[in-house]
């Protein structure tokens, strides 16, 4: 016997294609696939009357897992999927900072930014504890980021450490990929170059906060200089590089209430500069705290979905790639709630959290080990977070009931910790997305065919 999952989303509206077939839009959370449905299979899946789905319908959507065994407990099926997930050791992702100092002074930034390279003695300790993950016999992958602080002001430990984390990957013939997380003002085209060749760098992150003057203002370089023009301009002419085509860059944006009304121009200008790429995408996040106080000019998570309707449709008229829900159940929601991850401070604090790294308090109070005495496990120390799916299943956040719960995974147990609900934004914005979703796939709107259901 099937039920209707709880974790599903039916678009309200209904579309048809070219043939005039009508059509709606189920959005399965639990496996984050979405499946066109005629209007009778709909209504069904709304009403919650597993009995009334055609039969010709029931092999994909059980598939998708829109239909579901009867007596299953949802709830726990999906936070077993996500323990059994956090406790997996094959895929270790270690984040480190090869620098304390960043080149801009953000005012919405809560770390403490210092001078000073690290030590011989602590570039050795990193290595070898990133050479312990890559060497042990549970391994099967590792992601390697370089975060920051400003990740590019430690470039030389970068070339230094990389192309060992490489080669000894591809030595024992297990996958290696990272990210680079940099405001990108220190990037050019030949260290680009160097990035992806040698360093093994797959996925580049560059902060951008608007166009030229917004964003100048908002992460002001603290030579007074401009970074604008600098930062677009060696990412552009990289992309025409053949090398670095393998390579994705992300330009993110973080929005607060002094440039939230200037994203529509940045949109416009970055197409027009030519950002309309399969390895370019684009990614709107609110500003939040961050060991700080942003409270000033934090834009409510409903208006900033309100306003970021817009943006997404902006984008996708200038073909600017953007996420508009999520493509895969996120079973492992960060690094802080499993042991196979860790943050590595330019200090030598080791973290299960990528915000407490530079921040004074966190700093002082909240790290798990130090490198001096963290010994040869490949695992990290227990962490404030690792028993989240517990806290979730013992109601301790609103994911309990959330219809978004297995795409979201509870988005950021720090964040809940301190009373600060970090729900996505298209918890609010959903049907929306669906709307641009049904545009990219070519189907046409055709009004309100039903509530819109979100279980």
């Amino acid at each position: 016997m099937d039920r209707v999952s709880r974790y599903l989303v039916v678009s309200e509206r209904s579309y048809t294609d070219t043939t005039g077939v009508g059509v709606r839009l189920a959005y399965a959370t639990r496996t984050a696939r979405i499946t066109a449905v005629d209007h009778a299979t709909a209504r069904a899946l709304e009403a919650g009357d597993a009995a009334a789905v055609p039969d010709a319908w029931r092999a994909t959507l059980r598939a998708a897992e829109v239909l579901v065994p009867d007596g299953e407990d949802e709830l726990s099926a999906v936070l077993d999927r996500n323990r059994r997930a956090s406790g997996d050791r094959s895929s270790p992702h270690i984040a480190l900072l090869p620098t304390s100092y960043c080149n801009m002074g953000c005012a919405y930034c809560g770390q403490e930014h210092t001078r000073g390279g690290l030590t011989r003695n602590h570039r050795d300790q990193v290595r070898d504890r990133v050479l312990r993950a890559i060497a042990a016999p549970a391994t099967r992958s590792i992601r390697l980021d370089w975060f920051g602080a400003e990740p590019m002001m430690g470039y030389a430990v970068i070339r230094d450490l990389a192309p060992r984390f490489v080669r000894a990957a591809a030595e024992r013939g297990i996958t290696y990929s990272s990210v680079l997380v940099t405001n990108g003002s220190l990037l050019t085209g030949q260290k680009i170059g160097v990035l992806v060749r040698e360093c093994g760098v797959t996925h580049f992150e560059i902060t951008v906060d608007g166009p030229p003057e917004t964003h100048d203002e908002h992460r002001p370089l603290k030579s007074g200089q401009g970074s604008f023009w600098k930062i677009v301009r060696t990412v552009r002419d990289a992309l025409d590089v053949p090398e670095n085509q393998a390579a994705h860059f992300t330009f993110r944006t973080n929005v607060d209430t002094h440039n939230q009304d200037d994203v529509p121009r940045y949109i416009a200008l970055m197409a027009e500069i030519g950002f309309a790429r399969p390895n370019v995408s684009f990614s709107v996040l609110p500003v939040h705290a961050w060991g700080n106080d942003v409270s000033d000019i934090e834009v409510s998570k409903q208006n900033f979905a309100d306003r970021e309707r817009e943006w997404l449709a902006l984008m996708q008229r200038h073909d600017l790639n953007a996420q508009l829900l999520p493509t895969t159940a996120k079973k492992v929601v960060c690094p802080a709630t499993t042991l196979s991850s860790e943050i590595i401070s330019s200090t030598g604090n080791i973290f299960a959290c990528s915000e407490h790294p530079l921040v004074p308090e966190a700093e002082r109070d909240l790290p798990l080990v130090h490198l001096d005495d963290v010994g040869t496990s490949v695992l990290r120390p227990a962490g404030p977070f690792d028993a989240w799916n517990d806290e979730i299943e013992q109601g301790g956040s609103w994911c309990r009931g959330c219809v978004f719960l297995p795409t979201c995974g509870g988005s950021c147990p720090k964040a809940w910790h301190e009373g600060h609900p970090p729900c996505p934004s298209y918890k609010f914005n959903v049907q929306d997305r669906l709307d641009l979703l049904a545009s990219r796939c070519g189907l046409n709107p055709v009004g309100a065919e039903g509530a819109g259901a979100v279980r």
